[in-house]
């Protein structure tokens, strides 16, 4: 190797490249600020993201770039803060170009400090994420859709096989009454046939009815999330998966909507950690206090597809969990996960809001 390619390069060199490099990016906005947040450099990517030239911006507040309301909340300064304490901070949220127009932006802020450990200034980079954002509403609103339409789809074959098998079997049980009625005593044989028969057929109607429940719980409607809950818990606890609840004892102030939600969320979760290796017991809690948390703490890991899914970090698996996800969203809701050797724990939080009866 020559001894060229082994001289280091000379630091003025070294700069000025770095310099160019960064003020021909188009891609990103970088630019300097001193402590104050005001602009001391401005390259081509943040003229074209934000719209100001060098010259209009520079000696500028960064507050510019934000909206009305992060300005009165403090955001900006905020900001500046958390990077000269951690060292770095980022963020995404809606900024202001120059012309009043939003974007999506995902920001980085980098404390610059001399070697006494003195804040000089910060160096922001900026990436435009307005598109991407777009098409994910877009595709959160496509599956909100089909899955309401699924939802409609469970509610409709609920109402028609409860409704229609319940009338023939309501018919096949009193006929089978009425013949074990006009059976003589020393009819054994038969009198035990038809009392198996009775029995499996109210079974089969039992059977009906929790899966008619599953698709769409009526009592959802009826009686409000709280008993639905109490339901659904005794019903799907047993030996593979003991699941208990800690419920209040008052209705609590939802929408249909939320209640909705909130119950196919717990479905999907305990469907899926019906029969998992190593997670044996799950507790359910309510609560509603300003907003309505539900909360599933699984004793064992959270299985990875399960975590993805709600968290948004993988969309093709569970497909109800992904319009469990983007209706929280819709609501103003939200999901979090929280992972353990020993003990997980998913919650979801709407709005508290008054619950809307349907008009008969």
């Amino acid at each position: 190797m020559s001894n060229a390619a082994n001289e280091e390069l000379d630091p003025a060199l070294e700069n000025k490249l770095c310099s160019l490099l960064i003020a021909r990016v188009q891609d990103y906005a970088i630019f300097m600020m001193n402590p104050e947040g005001e602009v001391m450099s401005w390259n081509e990517g943040a003229r074209l993201i934000k719209g100001y030239t060098r010259r209009e911006i520079v000696g500028q507040s960064m507050t510019r770039f934000y909206t009305p309301e992060d300005q009165q909340r403090g955001r900006p300064a905020e900001l500046l803060a958390t990077a000269a304490r951690d060292g770095r901070v980022e963020d995404e949220g809606w900024r202001v170009r120059k012309d009043g127009s939003r974007f999506w932006a995902d920001v980085v802020i980098t404390a610059v400090k001399d070697d006494t450990g003195q804040l000089i200034g910060y160096a922001k980079i900026t990436r435009d994420l307005t598109e991407r954002r777009t098409a994910e509403a877009a595709i959160g609103e496509l599956s909100a859709r089909l899955f309401r339409l699924q939802d409609e789809e469970r509610q409709r074959l609920a109402g028609h096989l409860h409704d229609r098998t319940s009338t023939y079997l309501t018919q096949v049980l009193g006929s089978l009454y009425r013949v074990k009625a006009h059976l003589k005593s020393a009819d054994v044989v038969l009198l035990n046939d038809v009392g198996e028969s009775i029995h499996k057929v109210e079974a089969a109607s039992d059977v009906i009815r929790r899966v008619a429940h599953m698709l769409h719980p009526s009592r959802l409607e009826q009686a409000g999330l709280v008993e639905t809950l109490r339901w659904y818990v005794n019903a799907v606890s047993g030996q593979r998966l003991a699941v208990t609840a800690e419920l209040p004892d008052a209705p609590i102030g939802i929408s249909q909507e939320g209640e909705i939600v909130l119950f196919r969320l717990l479905q999907e979760c305990l469907n899926y950690l019906i029969g998992r290796p190593r997670i044996r017991r799950a507790v359910v809690r309510l609560s509603g206090d300003g907003e309505v948390a539900l909360q599933i703490t699984v004793y064992g890991s959270l299985p990875p597809g399960l975590r993805d899914a709600l968290t948004g970090l993988q969309s093709d698996f569970g497909g109800g969990l992904v319009w469990v996800r983007e209706r929280l969203r819709q609501l103003d809701g939200k999901v979090q996960v929280i992972t353990g050797d020993t003990k997980s724990v998913v919650e979801a939080t709407v709005p508290s809001r008054p619950r809307v009866e349907k008009a008969p």
